[in-house]
């Protein structure tokens, strides 16, 4: 595989500053909802951070297609390392953090993904040769959600502590030590560590892109503009790649705001079982990033979202529907592993079809309109009646129903997406 050196350094990079984003991504929601038990707070700041991602996912996209991809995951990287140092020193220096601080934390990672995740699959694109687009997207996923395992493994671990147990999908092991839980400004100086390593690896990477790289100079507003544009010429391409995030619309909502509320109110369990749910759904798309190109040829991408965005809804169904643990660490490996492979499917599919020199500003569409969405469903869930008894199930059933809406859409539009493809 060309370029195989270069593709393995940016997984390196990537899983390593991964495993502590995650663990931070998962400690701060929990930290509201099981520490301070201020999950309404958190609900208007998640709300504003995601309003403020807008703007701010429009112009990531113009600069990943402006600019070289590897000098931005550098700035990216230091950036991340300066502004977790600052928050750590305070929370040492206190002994504790500001809830202000820590949603700033939460702002600061939530902006890096934006950009780090549309300019990773930009710089794959850029460097890897359409043979291996299939092979590249799958060890990508395989990657991120081994990171993402190991995340809430070790969160599980630092959330609650040990003391002489540990809690384990729901049982409680037996351990011959104990220490305490860590404090927020803790897992944030670990996190601030892998920032600098991800920087030195990425630093070192030394690649040829294969495809010709067109950059466009023009204003940012033509630019934008340039994103909007192709879309709008090719409709096919705007509904699918809207169509197929609908189930990572309902990961990123469930997983981040719902899913912490689910497990303190109506599973009645502590911030173990929270972590807990997101490895297994990890394990779930590690899972499918091992068989997703085996099952479905690339052929029958469109097909294979459909039948896994609908299996997608019917997990969550089984959530709303049964408070049996078990069934919420199966439903949450059933949906990782349905959304791996979703995205495997979706992001081969337009690598094919969108040139890596717009890709950028294309996948910056999608994303403003999937943070729209987002928004909505932020916004309505912040409603006091989502947090009475548990009427949280009413925001898990309605995550079913936007994966339903995702199917019908791309089943609308099956015949015109596997018959006449925009070709790049």
């Amino acid at each position: 595989m060309k370029n195989s050196r270069a593709i393995f350094l940016l997984l390196l990079a990537n899983s390593i500053s991964g495993v502590a984003q995650g663990i931070s991504m998962l400690a701060i929601p929990w930290y509201f909802t099981g520490v301070i038990h201020r999950e309404e707070l958190f609900g208007k700041a998640y709300f504003i951070i995601t309003a403020l991602s807008l703007f701010w996912g429009l112009y990531a996209g113009t600069l990943i297609d402006r600019y070289n991809r590897k000098k931005i995951f550098l700035v990216m990287n230091l950036s991340g390392l300066f502004i977790l140092s600052a928050v750590t020193l305070v929370g040492f220096i206190n002994g504790s953090l500001h809830w202000i601080l820590v949603a700033g934390i939460f702002a600061t990672t939530a902006s890096i993904y934006n950009i780090h995740f549309p300019n990773l699959y930009a710089f794959a694109q850029e460097i890897t040769v359409k043979e291996d687009y299939a092979r590249v997207t799958s060890l990508l996923e395989i990657q991120g959600q081994i990171t993402f395992t190991i995340a809430g493994a070790i969160a599980a671990l630092l959330l609650n502590g040990v003391n002489h147990q540990f809690g384990f999908l729901g049982l409680n092991i037996p351990l011959p030590f104990e220490f305490r839980a860590w404090k927020i400004h803790e897992i944030f100086a670990v996190d601030a560590i892998t920032y600098l390593i991800a920087f030195i690896i990425i630093y070192r990477i030394k690649s040829l892109p294969v495809v010709d790289k067109k950059i466009d100079t023009s204003h940012l507003r033509e630019r934008i503009k340039t994103g909007f544009g192709f879309l709008k010429k090719h409709p096919l391409l705007f509904n699918f790649g809207n169509a197929s995030l609908l189930v990572f619309l309902t990961i990123l909502v469930f997983g981040t705001y719902v899913q912490p509320e689910y497990v303190d109110s109506f599973l009645h369990q502590r911030g173990d079982v929270y972590a807990f749910g997101d490895m297994t759904f990890s394990l779930g798309a590690v899972l499918a990033g091992f068989l997703t190109t085996k099952i479905f040829a690339e052929k029958n991408v469109v097909l294979g979202i459909i039948l896994l965005s609908v299996i997608s809804g019917a997990m969550y169904l089984v959530m709303a529907s049964s408070n049996i643990l078990l069934l919420f660490f199966a439903a949450n490996f059933v949906i990782g592993a349905c959304n791996a492979a979703i995205r495997i499917q979706r992001i081969t599919y337009l690598f094919h079809h969108i040139p890596n020199n717009i890709i950028g500003r294309a996948n910056s569409v999608f994303f403003v309109i999937n943070v729209f969405l987002r928004l909505c469903l932020i916004g309505t869930f912040t409603f006091p009646f989502f947090h009475q008894g548990i009427n949280i199930l009413y925001a898990v059933a309605a995550m079913a129903f936007i994966c339903f809406i995702g199917a019908v859409i791309l089943f609308l539009n099956y015949k015109q997406l596997v018959t006449e493809p925009v070709v790049a």
